[in-house]
């Protein structure tokens, strides 16, 4: 197993919570964040945010930029550990690049979410 990337973000809550306050915030969300993504946060700025720093960790580690929110997707597995499906262009990526996992860690407290993501080969 040899680490191909590493990347890690941090989101800030408060900040999540004003975006979704906005008129376009629900704009945002539909063009960020898969359908199973917005059932599991149920509308919580924290969780949604803690998605969005997977996110941004995931296209770090892989050195790519944003590309496209919904083909990075948060899932929790029945332990309640995370887990990251790709889609679209990046999973494309991950396959030429032959990157075999995604380890991802999460957490969040007070006004801060962050992410921490590695790939490996």
């Amino acid at each position: 197993m040899d680490i191909q990337g590493l990347g890690v973000d941090i989101a800030n809550i408060r900040k999540m919570k004003r975006i979704l306050s906005r008129k376009t915030g629900g704009r945002f969300v539909e063009n960020t964040f898969t359908e199973a993504e917005k059932n599991c946060a149920g509308g919580e700025s924290s969780h949604l945010a803690t998605a969005f720093a997977a996110k941004e960790a995931v296209y770090k580690a892989f050195g790519t930029g944003w590309i496209e929110g919904k083909d990075v997707e948060l899932v929790r597995c029945r332990t309640g550990a995370p887990e990251v499906k790709l889609y679209g262009e990046i999973k494309q990526i991950a396959k030429k690049r032959k990157i075999r996992n995604i380890m991802i860690s999460v957490s969040y407290t007070g006004d801060y979410a962050v992410a921490v993501a590695v790939l490996t080969s």
